[in-house]
């Protein structure tokens, strides 16, 4: 643990150790810095429940999409160079770039980064046949000629990995390097992030293990069987890094683009365009804008900026609040967390909120209950946990519904019904969690 204030960094670490101790979770780890410092960074938990192996300050996790904030980063180096134009047709610069759709050719740089293009997103990223040679992601961006787009380019906002697969191609072709190569030499160590890396192979040995729900015998947490990586969506989801290297990164943001290490990786100028709203997303008010890749908003009065990442196996927060020079990450070796519910009490309480817990969800311990022992003693659980401890959990009916369909998904269905019939008692408006009750038992 890193801090300037042993006693309110104190007091945080208590409780993320209770949180991570309590909650049925693997593996956390959390970075902070305030005022131009590292001010907190903290791990937690188990690296790979198989092994028993701990969260160190040396693992690594699986970003997801937080990888896309890097890429808009490398983009705008290029633009800072001349050897990208925002506004130019992607075809400009990948030639082989087609669809069958003849709007494509209008689609620009730009668009991509602001998920303004009309592409479509994916829905196989091929976790469970990775590709690692370096001419998969050419190859997936010429595998792309059968695609549609959704909309005009530039009409509205649809989220697409597939375009930042495409930018990332951009990156290669123009830089005469490898994507992961760029990645490295011109984003990854200017900014004093040694231990990260787009590439899997680079790494493996640092890597916590993805986790997931449903174990043989029920309920339960297991290491996944299908690690989510394909170097065909590096640039949309592989970064591997960790608290103390991200830590770098968002003082380099809050910087403008100087590093701790003093390396200008961006000029100050390229995140009045990185980070200036480009179109409206339709999401909640602290998400309510996109930039380049960046998601802009506000909360408590504040700008706030932030990328969420979710993969198999691993969730990932990242959180700037520029005025009040503040940045946070949060990441996770499971799939299964309301992430929003352990990364804004730590934001409320770098803002001044006297937070006493980090809530636990409701809906875990009652589908462990339920899977393990039945209904009747589900809702019996519950409303002990209302009576004695109503500040400690949070209940939320989508996860009840997330974790009856991965239980389903795993072969568990009775404990998927028994779960959600539980839910049913216990959230008796909830229409989500009858019809979902209604479709497993049909």
């Amino acid at each position: 643990m890193i801090q300037s204030n042993p006693d309110l960094a104190g007091q945080l670490h208590e409780m993320l150790t209770e949180f991570a101790t309590q909650e049925q979770m693997p593996g956390l780890s959390v970075g902070i810095v305030k005022d131009n410092r590292v001010w907190f960074v903290g791990e937690y938990g188990t690296a790979d429940l198989s092994t028993c192996t701990p969260v160190e300050r040396s693992t690594l996790f699986h970003q997801a999409s937080v990888s896309k904030t890097f890429v808009a980063s490398a983009v705008m180096q290029l633009v800072e160079r001349r050897q990208v134009d925002l506004d130019a047709p992607v075809s400009q610069y990948l030639p082989y770039f087609t669809i069958d759709d003849e709007r494509y050719y209008r689609i620009t740089v730009r668009q991509l980064l602001n998920h303004n293009s009309g592409m479509p997103d994916e829905d196989d990223y091929g976790w469970g046949r990775p590709e690692y040679d370096e001419q998969s992601l050419e190859r997936y961006v010429r595998g792309l000629s059968d695609r549609k787009l959704l909309s005009d380019p530039g009409e509205k906002f649809a989220y697409s990995n597939i375009g930042f697969e495409i930018v990332g191609d951009l990156i290669a072709k123009v830089s005469g390097m490898s994507f992961e190569q760029y990645m490295r030499t011109y984003i990854l160590e200017p900014a004093g992030m040694r231990s990260s890396s787009f590439l899997k192979q680079e790494v493996e040995t640092q890597l916590s293990s993805p986790h997931v729900l449903g174990a043989a015998n029920g309920y339960g947490v297991s290491v996944s069987d299908i690690f989510p990586y394909n170097r065909a969506h590096g640039p949309s989801s592989t970064l591997y890094t960790n608290a103390e290297d991200m830590c770098q990164c968002m003082l380099m943001h809050l910087n403008r683009g100087v590093a701790e290490n003093g390396n200008e990786v961006l000029q100050p100028d390229s995140y009045d365009t990185m980070w200036k709203p480009h179109a409206a997303t339709g999401f909640a008010l602290v998400n309510a804008q996109v930039g380049l890749s960046w998601f802009i908003g506000e909360y408590n009065g504040q700008r706030i900026l932030s990328h969420t990442g979710w993969d198999t196996g691993f969730l990932s927060n990242l959180f700037l609040l520029p005025e009040s020079n503040i940045g946070i990450v949060v990441m996770t070796n499971c799939e299964y967390l309301w992430m929003d519910n352990v990364s804004y009490p730590i934001i409320d309480w770098m803002l001044g909120s006297n937070i006493k817990h980090i809530k636990r969800s409701a809906a875990h311990a009652i589908a462990a209950v339920a899977a393990s022992a039945g209904v009747d003693e589900a809702v019996a659980e519950y409303q002990r946990m209302q009576m004695n401890e109503p500040d400690r959990y949070y209940t939320a009916e989508y996860q009840f519904i997330q974790i009856a369909d991965a239980m389903k998904w795993r072969g568990h269905r009775e404990d998927a019904v028994r779960i959600l019939k539980s839910a049913s008692i216990i959230l008796p408006d909830s229409d989500a969690i009858r019809d979902k009750l209604q479709e497993l038992q049909s």
